[in-house]
């Protein structure tokens, strides 16, 4: 029997519309959205048609268009909760987060008790920082999906950002409980882990996230971040460069691996990545900072200067970055200026150790023994680092003190 035939009897919109879903099922979204059209042509207030249609518009990333039919489609059926849900999702996608509320509200009301909708829901209200209301249709979903393993992964991911360390931690361990191959899961574990300094823990659940996923750009980038931090420099630069290589405009793979590239005093790659950190994001009051410190390591102090003032107009309330400005003041012999930072740096930060050490020099060289006598020893309350504490004491035996 031929197509034909099966279609005698039909009418023309229906064989349309049977086509499209059929293409739509077989992933051919172009030939399903011409025969879609077809049908609703044909037949103007077919809603299917139009939701359908709508679908292959939203897998193929159209989402105006797909917004646009499943609108159609609830103004034909405005009972048709399925399609709020869809015009709600497309909606998300393009951070339109009030009406995708809405929508999965009306979806909600109208007996559309599925877990994705609260899932998606949860999402929208994370994405506005309502993280009660996230929590709560998360919680949601993974009630009505005991084995929503991606349910539990975004309630891990507020719990992260609630500061619910423990939480989290237990939420990616179930996905993974669920979903051995689930390297997102992994990856929200790992980052948690090294929240908590446990960057034995952290590195193992990025190399499985990597495993799992070679081309997972975020999961070297902190997987570097956790080998910078353990002082293996070649092997965080191996995993920065991995990372831009995978998402060439991270502002932070650059800035990190420009602090490797300090640390192994390859001065001039750790100036190329800063500089480029600063090109992606010329408001990176930390690049122009750190860049400051490579060029006061290389002598270059009208760069440094140039660089920490920067950093400072971008933010006033950089403690760290009057601090350092104001090593270039005592290296031109301005020390009443130098004084100057270094008293906004500690008004900024009073527990900034590096700061009195640093005006203390000031004071000592413009001879007032006495107050740099105070800073040193405030100083040294302050830091508990050998070397920094070394450096004091000296300080302090120069000045007569012992």
């Amino acid at each position: 029997m031929t197509n034909e035939n099966l279609n005698q009897g039909k009418p023309e919109a229906e064989v349309h519309y049977e086509r499209g879903s059929a293409y739509l099922e077989e992933g051919k979204h172009d030939r399903a959205i011409a025969e879609f059209t077809k049908a609703i042509r044909l037949k103007p207030d077919h809603a299917d048609a139009y939701f359908k249609r709508g679908a292959a518009y939203f897998i193929k990333g159209d989402y105006v268009r797909a917004i646009a039919d499943f609108s159609q489609a609830i103004k034909i059926n405005p009972k048709d909760a399925e399609a709020y849900y869809n015009r709600g999702v497309s909606y998300l996608v393009r951070g339109d987060f009030i009406r995708a509320i809405d929508d999965f509200d009306q979806a909600i009301n109208l007996n559309f008790n599925v877990a994705e909708a609260y899932y998606h829901r949860g999402d929208a209200y994370y994405f506005l920082e309502d993280y009660n209301r996230a929590l709560a249709d998360y919680t949601k979903a993974i009630k009505l999906k005991p084995k929503f393993a991606e349910a539990y992964v975004k309630r891990g991911d507020l719990y992260t950002d609630m500061g619910e360390e423990n939480r989290a931690i237990s939420d990616y361990t179930r996905a993974i409980k669920l979903k051995p191959d689930y390297a997102k899961a992994y990856f929200g574990r790992g980052v948690v882990y090294a929240i908590k300094g446990d960057y034995k823990r952290a590195l193992a659940d990025f190399n499985q996230a990597i495993r799992l996923k070679p081309d997972y750009g975020l999961a070297y980038y902190n997987r570097g971040f956790i080998y910078l931090k353990r002082g293996e420099y070649d092997l965080a630069i191996a995993d920065f460069t991995q990372a831009i290589k995978l998402a060439p405009d991270l502002v932070q793979a650059y800035y990190y691996r420009g602090m490797a590239y300090y640390e192994k005093e390859d001065y001039n790659r750790a100036i190329a990545d800063y500089t480029r950190a600063i090109k992606l994001a010329p408001d990176n009051a930390e690049a122009y900072n750190e860049r400051g410190n490579v060029y006061y390591d290389k002598g270059d102090y009208n760069r440094a200067f140039a660089d920490y003032t920067q950093a400072i107009k971008l933010n006033p309330e950089f403690a760290e970055a009057y601090s350092n400005r104001g090593r270039i003041f005592v290296v031109k012999g301005d020390y009443d200026r130098a004084i100057a930072d270094y008293d906004q740096a500690i008004k900024l930060k009073p527990d900034l150790a590096v700061a009195y050490y640093n005006r203390g020099l000031a004071y000592k060289y413009k001879g007032e023994k006495e107050k740099a006598i105070a800073d040193f020893k405030k100083a040294l309350e302050l830091s508990e680092d050998p070397i920094f504490q070394q450096g004091a004491k000296q300080k302090l035996r120069e000045l007569g003190v012992e």
